[in-house]
């Protein structure tokens, strides 16, 4: 099977059993999926990234799906987010090296020549920043760490440097900006920032600034309450699309750039995101998440006449970019069709295409590995139960194929600060539903998908009230007959991964197997050793009202697992990539900690990975898998 790059430690002498399944790597595989692409200015091309040959190399297809070829071979690193310059003959993307953001290249389109780095360190901030050509073609602008260790909006000459060259600050200040778009005429960048003074994720404003530098200009001022971002030029200029949520959801909106009026296209109780303009401007299109099944949606951009939804059947169609489901959707340049990514419960994420005036889809794009059986796969119900104090929690529930009775269970604790699940494609679950478990996935309090009041319930409570909810879908599936309560495991990644570390600590008699990808176990380390971008958010989420660390100290010890090891007796398997932007010191001081109390700890390190298992290479994926498999079975029992 496929050999994975890694060191290890354990705190026990035997190692363990994996199992030598082709499952596992066939699953593993379905990382080569399409999430990132950009489509060229004449529209014959699109740009994307993908990990079909082992490493996440960029490829060009011909819109109708032909001719498809990888024009940079990047293993064992990774291509980000491909960008065309206006001429059409070049392609800008990110790609990692030896650090969370590493460099941004520029290639030529037909790969008739080796990559250039033109930022040598000066790179787009961490890895959901996309590279913006300015029209003439000369400067890429994209958002970084600036001086002040905020993100700031940067641009670069694309011109083939003959040395180490320093970006261009288009804002200097004490803010985090991101999310930059350049206007058409190349005159000003719009982006979105919080300068409210609370950085707490639940708010967010649009401004502009000038492209030569210069103060910004708030377009949304007095809306301290509402967080507004993906800003969007309109194709002439006059106005922005944004997403607002002062709706109480995520919402679509647009922005006159000279009165600064707002006007507010969408007003539906569900989240939006991902607005993008048609050729034309008369239309904007944008995906819609309907109970966690999205959706490209329409609207017109004079706010006449409702919301069109031209996706049909359940799945994923765009998700939300940069974000917990990552994929976007673009307008071929004639406004005929719009490109977007699709998954669902069967397939992992392509490139589909479908008529701006509703119709058939049609496939470009299938990384789905021919030998796996997509009927055998399991799709999920959604239930709800009622948690520890009353509150409803929304779950996607997993049955492995015939179950009657009680069987094992394994939780799958979800991503991201405001994420959530999703009725796509997910190689664990239904690896663990193939060898007779229920898998449980829930939208714990905290979850993205339900409106802002929901998203927000946890702030100040992180690792409290969600994992009981955890704890609730445990007791309530177990009170339905379902699973059997003495055989539970739980895995997630990063929030995840820390919900099971804290699930292990505050329920100690819970959890008999615990896997732990990259979730932060010390909180107190992550916030003062953080970067100024990251800990504003985690201040908030985690100190609420009690405030920080050196405020509320007891508060953030007794949220962080590694000083509460006594409470500890589940066997945890940590998995961390090497270069993850989540310190992995953290799980270093864990596992020793661990080690010194007899606690029983495996500790893998990937090399060359990043955060994000749906970002590693299908070698590591398998890898990881295959532990998981060992560590559970080991613990549960086959």
């Amino acid at each position: 099977y496929m050999a994975a790059h890694y060191n290890r430690g354990a705190t026990f002498p035997e190692p363990p059993v994996l199992p030598d399944d082709p499952l596992i790597d066939a699953l593993a595989r379905t990382n080569a999926k399409v999430e990132d692409f950009a489509i060229s200015p004449d529209g014959t091309r699109i740009a994307y990234v993908s990990a079909e040959s082992g490493g996440y190399d960029l490829w060009v297809v011909d819109i109708d799906g032909s001719n498809n070829r990888c024009i940079v071979h990047m293993y064992p690193e990774q291509c980000l987010l491909p960008s065309w310059s206006p001429d059409g003959e070049w392609i800008s993307y990110g790609a990692r090296y030896s650090s969370p953001t590493g460099n941004l290249y520029i290639v030529r389109a037909d790969g008739t020549e080796a990559p250039y780095n033109i930022t040598y360190d000066n790179s787009p901030g961490r890895y959901n920043e996309w590279t913006r050509w300015t029209p003439d073609g000369k400067e890429v602008v994209f958002t970084g760490g600036g001086p002040t260790g905020h993100s700031q909006v940067k641009a670069l000459p694309t011109e083939i440097p003959t040395g180490k060259i320093r970006p261009r600050l288009i804002t200097n200040d004490e803010w985090n900006n991101t999310n930059v778009q350049v206007s058409p005429d190349g005159q000003w960048v719009a982006f979105q920032s919080d300068r409210s003074g609370f950085a707490d994720n639940k708010r967010m404003d649009v401004f502009i600034a000038p492209m030569s530098g210069g103060p910004a200009r708030n377009l949304t001022p007095n809306t301290k309450d509402h967080h507004d971002s993906h800003p969007r030029w309109s194709p002439d200029g006059k106005r922005i699309a944004f997403v607002s949520d002062r709706t109480g959801w995520r919402n679509i909106g647009v922005i006159d750039v000279a009165t600064g009026e707002t006007t507010m296209l969408t007003t539906s109780p569900w989240d939006e995101n991902n607005p993008y303009w048609s050729p034309d401007g008369k239309w904007i299109a944008y995906t819609a998440s309907k109970s966690w099944n999205f959706h490209v949606m329409l609207v017109a951009s004079d706010g006449s006449g409702e919301p069109i939804q031209l996706t049909q059947g359940d799945g994923v169609n765009g998700g939300y970019e940069g974000s917990q489901v990552r994929g976007s959707l673009a307008w071929t340049p004639d406004g005929k069709e719009i490109v977007y990514t699709h998954m669902d419960y069967q397939t992992c994420s392509d490139l589909w295409a479908i008529p701006a005036t509703g119709g058939t889809p049609r496939r470009i794009t299938d990384h789905m590995p021919k030998e796996l059986d997509r009927s055998a796969f399991v799709e999920p119900t959604l239930i709800r139960y009622a948690s520890k104090d009353g509150l409803e929690v929304p779950a996607w529930l997993y049955r492995p194929p015939g179950a009657t009775g009680a069987t094992p269970l394994v939780i799958f604790a979800r991503a991201n600060i405001p994420g959530f699940h999703v009725n796509g494609f997910y190689p664990f679950i239904q690896y663990w539903c193939s060898k007779g478990y229920t898998v449980l996935a829930p939208e714990v309090r905290g979850s993205g998908g339900l409106g802002k009041a929901y998203e927000t319930m946890n702030f100040g409570d992180w690792g409290g009230g969600d994992v009981d909810d955890i704890a609730a879908g445990v007791e309530h599936l177990a009170s339905q007959g379902l699973i059997d309560p003495a055989r539970v495991a739980m895995h997630g990644g990063s929030t995840g991964g820390y919900f099971t570390n804290q699930t292990i600590s505050k329920y100690p008699d819970l959890i008999k197997a615990a896997i732990n990808f990259y979730g932060p176990p010390d909180l107190v380390h992550m916030e003062r050793y953080g970067s100024a971008a990251g800990r504003s958010t985690l201040g908030d989420v985690v100190g609420g009202d009690y405030g920080g660390p050196d405020i509320a100290l007891d508060h953030w010890m007794e949220r962080s697992p590694v000083y509460n090891l006594d409470n500890i007796v589940t066997p945890l398997l940590f998995l961390w990539g090497d270069r993850d932007g989540v310190r992995i010191s953290m799980a270093q001081d864990y596992f020793r900690q661990a080690k010194a109390k007899g606690k029983y700890v495996e500790f893998i390190q990937y090399n060359c990975e990043h955060h994000g298992w749906y970002d590693w290479r299908p070698e590591t994926v398998a890898d990881a898998l295959r532990r998981a498999a060992a560590h559970v079975a080991k613990f549960l029992g086959d």
